[in-house]
């Protein structure tokens, strides 16, 4: 299983000040003072912390950052820190002892009050990010009698804010890594952009409103949700594969009931009060969920002393030499390439041998939301490498054989079920993969995930014109099966290989 750094210790390396030197400390303190300090820093479990770690003082070296406070399951340090623009001298040592007394402790790690508040807030806004985008065919059936000169560009609003929030990723996630202070900031901004891109698009009159409003704006909700994902990982360390598998299901979730709700509204007070209710709902739900998504470890202030100093962080790009990040972007992107072919493809497929569309897609969607927290569950207690292995070869199979062979209802019923809970589940595995990658810098999970998001996009993006492609062959004469009825085959093993080949790659990502 892979190992992910603790927490506490990583997060001790991510803020920037100026401790002193093992030859003055020693000078002002007293050479047993010192030493005394250092050795009494352990935790509750008997190890060694960092710091104590970092004996004898011949070795001791300027630490990155500041002492973080003292988590529950650790005792307090007094080893004073030092502001990087002051030139203040060394006082009294007890000083610092009334100060580390004052630090509040750290919430508990993988449970406790606050964390699953986290999760539940993250779940929440997971819902309701997804949800609309997840099931937007009930919108775009609407929009095309609305427009029905306009297709094209119907199409375009329909299919824009999945693309957009995933490619946004590549955005916002160095923007919050080299200024994580505005965090809050950024994601009320999106709450706000989103909430009036969703009010405004009641208000359509010609098909482009809808790309403006609703392709456009309503994406904004990427700075809303994308810090869930990495605030998570300061929340759950052994149990991070299920805690991120419980989020993820909220898209599972948002896909199932949205379009209900949706269909509901639509007939009962028409399309404009749909769009408003959906726009105030928005707000009125993530709103208070943004409430509870707060950091475990308090994100430094940003100097204020130097005004012309930029006010960054930068970021240490030397884990690109390494193979774990391009195992894991190769795994991505291909896993992605024919991921959510089923999800377009099912509904004008199902017709062709009688079966209910809407039905399996919704049966696809609602699969995940057990799907996500066992492949999450499984990430935490196998190997990384094995885990998306067994996912890709399951759902390999299932699109080359249930599917490639599904003529009859039940065999299609039997591919959601299999499809959805596996390659509909795959993205439980990042979080394990990013822990890997980032090895202990606390600033290159929020990069990751946004490279991540962004191949995901690619994959995406690419599966449309490729697919359509794959549908001007003709039906294989003579073949079994819907290979043989209908020209879906290369459909069919394009969406199985390109799985399997994502499920091959991440076979060699280091334990």
């Amino acid at each position: 299983m892979d190992d992910a750094p603790d927490p506490d210790e990583s997060h001790a390396h991510s803020v920037r000040a100026r401790r002193p030197s093992a030859p003055a400390a020693a000078e002002t303190y007293g050479l047993s003072t010192l030493t005394r300090r250092v050795s009494s820093v352990t935790r509750e479990d008997g190890a060694l912390s960092p710091l104590a770690r970092m004996t004898p003082l011949a070795k001791y070296e300027p630490a990155p950052g500041p002492s973080l406070p003292p988590s529950a399951a650790a005792s307090a340090t007094d080893l004073a820190v030092f502001d990087e623009e002051e030139d203040q001298e060394l006082g009294d040592p007890s000083s610092s002892d009334e100060e580390a007394a004052r630090i509040p402790a750290l919430p508990p790690i993988d449970g406790g009050t606050p964390a699953y508040a986290f999760l539940l807030a993250a779940t929440t806004i997971e819902v309701m990010v997804w949800g609309l985008p997840f099931s937007v065919g009930i919108l775009q059936a609407y929009w095309r009698d609305m427009f029905p000169e306009e297709q094209s560009t119907v199409t375009l609003a329909a299919t824009l804010p999945n693309g957009i929030l995933y490619f946004a990723g590549a955005v916002v996630g160095p923007l919050l890594t080299a200024m994580p202070w505005y965090e809050r900031r950024i994601q009320l901004a999106g709450l706000v952009v989103a909430a009036i891109g969703l009010v405004s698009c009641g208000f359509a009159t010609k098909a482009w409103h809808l790309v403006a409003t609703f392709g456009c704006l309503y994406p904004f909700a990427v700075a809303l949700y994308f810090p869930c994902p990495l605030i998570l990982f300061e929340w759950f360390h052994a149990k991070r594969g299920l805690a991120s598998g419980i989020m993820y299901a909220g898209t599972g979730a948002g896909g199932t009931i949205f379009p209900f709700i949706v269909t509901a509204l639509l007939r009962r007070i028409g399309y404009r009060a749909t769009m408003i209710t959906l726009g105030v709902l928005f707000a009125a739900v993530c709103a208070p969920a943004l409430l509870f998504v707060r950091r475990r470890v308090p994100v430094a202030r940003p100097p204020k002393s130097s005004p012309r100093r930029m006010r960054v962080n930068t970021v240490d790009w030397g884990f690109l030499r390494t193979p774990a990040p391009w195992i894991g972007f190769v795994f991505v992107t291909l896993s992605n390439l024919g991921n959510i072919i089923p999800l377009v493809w099912m509904p004008t497929f199902a017709t062709t041998v009688h079966a209910n569309g809407t039905l399996l897609v919704s049966l696809m969607n609602a699969v995940t939301i057990p799907g996500f927290p066992l492949n999450g569950y499984l990430s935490d207690h196998l190997p990384a490498r094995l885990a998306i292995l067994t996912s890709c070869v399951v759902a390999a199979l299932s699109s080359a054989l249930l599917w490639g062979f599904g003529t009859q209802p039940a065999a299609l019923f039997a591919f959601t079920l299999v499809w959805g809970a596996s390659a509909g589940c795959m993205t439980a595995f990042w979080s394990r993969l990013i822990t890997t990658i980032s090895d202990g810098d606390p600033q290159l999970p929020m990069l990751v995930m946004a490279i991540f998001s962004c191949l995901k996009g690619v994959g995406s993006l690419t599966s449309g014109p490729v697919s359509s492609a794959l549908l001007k062959l003709e039906p294989w004469s003579g073949a079994a099966g819907a290979y043989g009825a209908t020209n879906y085959g290369g459909l069919f093993l394009y969406t199985s290989g390109s799985t399997l080949l994502g499920g091959l790659a991440a076979s060699v990502f280091p334990s």
